[in-house]
């Protein structure tokens, strides 16, 4: 086998063979990645907002003695009241017009 001239990513091999699937299974395909990027940022930033004291707490320990054990990171989260969302479904709207950027990149 050669050696793949491709990007550092393995999916990028994958998109530059033919696929079997028509562009409207692609295009759906592409909607459904665009749902669960946008609302798993939304998510991540509402957690690290929500949870900005914990992890500015963090931050100083991490400076001061450079590691944090197990135990150690689990009493801050019940000293801070470390807030996080039920697992479930992320939401079913794409939110584009939540996100700091308001487009998408043409694909190459």
């Amino acid at each position: 086998s050669e050696p793949s001239s491709g990007g550092p990513f393995m999916g990028m091999q994958m998109m530059r063979r033919p696929t079997q699937w028509g562009n409207k299974i692609m295009g759906t395909v592409e909607e459904e990645v665009e749902r669960l990027v946008n609302n798993s940022y939304l998510v991540a930033k509402q957690i690290l907002s929500e949870n900005s004291e914990l992890l500015e707490h963090l931050t100083r320990v991490l400076m001061e003695q450079e590691t944090v054990s197990a135990e150690e990171f689990q009493m801050m989260l019940v000293e801070f009241k470390a807030r996080t969302i039920d697992y479930a479904i992320i939401g079913q709207e794409k939110n584009r017009e939540k996100l700091p950027f308001q487009s998408m990149p043409a694909s190459a």
